[in-house]
């Protein structure tokens, strides 16, 4: 029998209000496209608990990343992490997953479900891919935009684009 995980419960909105206040924080409000290489990095640098490691290929071969809160660590493999350096959306969007999972997630609250079927706001890859859509796509710059200038601009993929837009 597979079974789910699940995390406490929590909306969009208060996803977004985390991201946006990241964004806040950084002096980012008018931006379209988040640093995350630099944000994970500068992170590393000003909470010396936090590790944030590039691995080869092969110690992660079924994964582009993982994260492990209760240890504060993000390993990603080298090739997202060049990618995302490079502006590729997808290797931007895993890097931004799971720094979501790290700061949802690594107050040890994830418990396994005991059965499969858990409500969308307290399945922990729901929350992490929503936290990444938030913090690649500020919100407060999609008004009238099209899922193709929102791609663009904020180094996202055209579905992550589309996905936001129909969050607004």
């Amino acid at each position: 029998m597979n079974h789910a995980f699940a995390a406490q419960p929590t909306s969009r909105l208060k996803i977004r209000q985390l991201a946006t206040e990241i964004r806040r924080r950084m002096g980012l409000e008018s931006e379209y496209c988040f640093p995350i290489v630099h944000f994970l990095e500068m992170y590393m640098m000003i909470d010396p608990k936090f590790c944030f490691e590039v691995v080869e290929c092969h110690e992660l071969p079924h994964d582009y990343a993982e994260t492990l809160p209760q240890q504060n660590l993000i390993r990603v493999r080298e090739d997202v992490y060049h990618n995302a350096i490079k502006g590729d959306g997808r290797a931007r969007f895993t890097l931004a997953h799971e720094l979501g999972h790290l700061l949802m997630h690594s107050n040890g609250v994830i418990a396994l479900a005991r059965n499969e079927s858990i409500h969308k706001y307290m399945d922990p890859e729901w929350q992490a891919n929503t936290f990444a859509g938030e913090l690649l796509v500020n919100p407060g710059l999609c008004v009238g935009r099209t899922a193709v200038f929102i791609a663009e601009k904020s180094k996202v993929s055209l579905q992550v684009a589309e996905i936001q837009l129909s969050k607004k």
